[in-house]
């Protein structure tokens, strides 16, 4: 039996639609703007995209525009720890690809124009990663972690959909990232972001002969997840 998520107000099992085009029309909790949603609180809860990812988002963009650390898998754990930042959520999208850019900032590593990362393109990350909606995995067949990992080789190639090469790069990145990803397992936010950086880093070896050979650590949100699916996961005992 599949195990449910949780109403982040009440506590309940969130439901889902599975029929084509059941939508409930609900009100933010927070904000109270009206959404239409597959995904409510029996209770009547519901948290929009905006208001479920404004502070991490925050958080985000405030570590990685000052951060020092060169590490992409620390970076993203040290912002997973905060406590404004939830065991799944749309945030998640936004972290993949400002962890692999942070890194390749922080690395000094250049651009193939010979350009360095900047802040800039660290926003410019945000801007599009934050417009992928919660629960892309399951109804679109596209995990925003993933997609987080292709935009973030588009911000570095400067890809755009007239740019041949760049924007087929982009495309192999997420489709790279996504493979890896549908591993049959219980959906976890934290696991596909580091695949998605794993992939990322090894993407970027093969591709651009960017050598840098950063490995994930034991993941130490097993006890915050009832989900969690322990030693089933590559994460879960990893020998630090």
């Amino acid at each position: 039996m599949d195990k449910k998520d949780k109403c982040e107000i009440c506590g309940n099992d969130l439901v889902y639609s599975t029929k084509i085009g059941y939508v409930q029309n609900m009100q933010c909790y927070y904000c109270s703007e009206e959404f239409s949603t597959d995904t409510w609180c029996p209770s009547g809860h519901y948290i929009c995209d905006k208001c479920h990812s404004r502070d991490p988002i925050s958080i985000i963009q405030s570590f990685c525009t000052t951060t020092d650390l060169k590490d992409p898998f620390e970076i993203a754990d040290e912002i997973m720890k905060h406590d404004k930042f939830k065991v799944y959520g749309p945030e998640h999208h936004v972290l993949a690809p400002l962890a692999i850019l942070t890194s390749l900032k922080n690395n000094s590593i250049k651009k193939p124009d010979g350009s360095y990362i900047t802040n800039d393109d660290l926003l410019e990350a945000i801007r599009r990663a934050s417009k992928i909606p919660g629960g892309w995995c399951g109804f679109y067949g596209s995990c925003g972690a993933g997609m987080g990992s292709g935009i973030a080789i588009s911000i570095f190639t400067g890809a755009t959909p007239a740019r041949n090469q760049p924007r087929s790069l982009a495309n192999l990145m997420t489709s790279r990232s996504l493979s890896k990803i549908a591993d049959n397992l219980e959906h976890c936010c934290k696991r596909s972001v580091r695949i998605s950086i794993m992939e990322s880093l090894e993407f970027l070896r093969e591709h651009f002969n960017i050598n840098l050979n950063y490995k994930p650590k034991t993941c130490v949100f097993s006890n915050k997840n009832d989900k969690c699916e322990k030693a089933n996961c590559f994460l879960f005992n990893l020998n630090d």
